[in-house]
């Protein structure tokens, strides 16, 4: 069996096994107000490449970086009122399970492009060699059907299956680093070439500079066609607790907390946010003339969307993009597509 096959197979198995367990996911991470050696520790384990760590304005940084109203190290709490782990995360691996999907339509018949996609994911947790620094292991399926162009010849879909392997791995009190591994399979599912087995991944270095401000540098290999790595550096920062301002390349945001005065129960949040972020990928294909390809898809989105957070219960998320700087490219000598300009709505839920 060629080996870009059976790394497709091992990644829809590890799908299939654990994507039935539920958990809670916090897009925007809280930190725990009980005492840690290390900034603050997450209300739930990060899932994406942009949540790195927790959020700054932890009570757990040295006393000369407290927060004025902060609590007094000294003040000892109870061990039966301390919770084993971060108190949004299950005691158990399975930490978290998330759906969400998207529409781009085809705006123009002509130089249109349109895709709808659904994606499924989970992530599961252990510790390495404890709760603190832990290893997330978040094996993911998605599928993307595509809506032209006509010429040159797209297949009508297209398939992701991966695998991503992070370690968070506190060093100091204000000093931790965050690495990921992500092999993958990425193709049409019409043909076996070994290009359609594609790694990606990250190491990045997170410092609490002030207690509501931390730095990250770093860098993320995404393995594409068109880019093999990207830059991963910015500034994390919470002027108050309901606003969050994240300068991050290539996904930066601004998140403000709001009230909305027919959503008060308690445990819930509600946020708005607006962004950007870097989109596409390339995936093996087989053309039309039976031979084999690989077609590489991106485009630069402007985002502005919303967010319910529940604890302990089921969180949404709804957003609207712009999507420009389209460019559809092959491997082969097939020339380069630009599609026009669309649109793009996405959501997704988590429990």
């Amino acid at each position: 069996m060629p080996p870009s096959r059976l790394t497709a197979i091992v990644c829809v198995v590890c799908c299939c096994v654990v994507l039935p367990a539920a958990a809670q996911v916090v897009r925007l991470p809280a930190v725990d107000m009980t005492g840690s050696v290390y900034p603050g520790r997450q209300l739930s384990y990060p899932d994406a490449t942009d949540e790195v760590f927790q959020s700054p304005a932890s009570p757990d940084l040295p006393s000369f970086l407290q927060p004025e109203n902060a609590a007094a190290p000294d003040i000892e709490i109870p061990a039966a009122q301390k919770p084993p782990g971060p108190p949004g995360a299950r005691s158990g691996v399975f930490q978290k399970i998330m759906f969400d999907g998207a529409w781009i339509p085809r705006l123009s018949t002509g130089e249109g492009f349109g895709m709808s996609e659904m994606q499924l994911r989970t992530v599961l947790a252990l510790p390495f060699p404890t709760r603190e620094s832990p290893l997330l292991i978040t094996p993911g399926f998605g599928v993307h059907y595509l809506d032209g162009p006509a010429s040159p010849d797209t297949p009508p879909r297209l398939f992701d299956a991966w695998c991503q392997f992070r370690w968070l791995i506190p060093v100091t009190d204000r000093l931790g680093f965050d690495l990921a591994f992500r092999p993958g399979y990425f193709s049409d599912f019409e043909q076996s070439s070994d290009s359609a087995v594609r790694y990606g991944g990250h190491i990045m270095a997170a410092w609490d500079w002030t207690p509501r401000a931390k730095v990250i540098v770093g860098a993320v290999y995404v393995d594409r066609k068109d880019v093999n790595v990207l830059p991963a550096a910015g500034l994390i920062w919470k002027p108050y607790d309901e606003l969050s301002i994240e300068l991050l390349f290539p996904r930066p945001r601004i998140a403000q907390k709001v009230y909305l005065p027919w959503d008060t129960s308690a445990g819930v949040e509600n946020w708005l946010y607006i962004g950007g972020e870097f989109g596409g990928g390339t995936w093996a294909i087989r053309r039309a003339d039976q031979t084999n390809d690989l077609v590489n898809y991106r485009d630069y989105r402007v985002i502005l969307g919303t967010e319910r957070k529940v604890e302990g219960g089921l969180n949404t998320w709804l957003e609207a993009a712009y999507l420009f700087g389209r460019e559809i490219e092959y491997d082969s000598v097939t020339p380069d597509y630009k599609p026009a300009d669309s649109l793009m709505l996405r959501g997704g839920v988590s429990y």
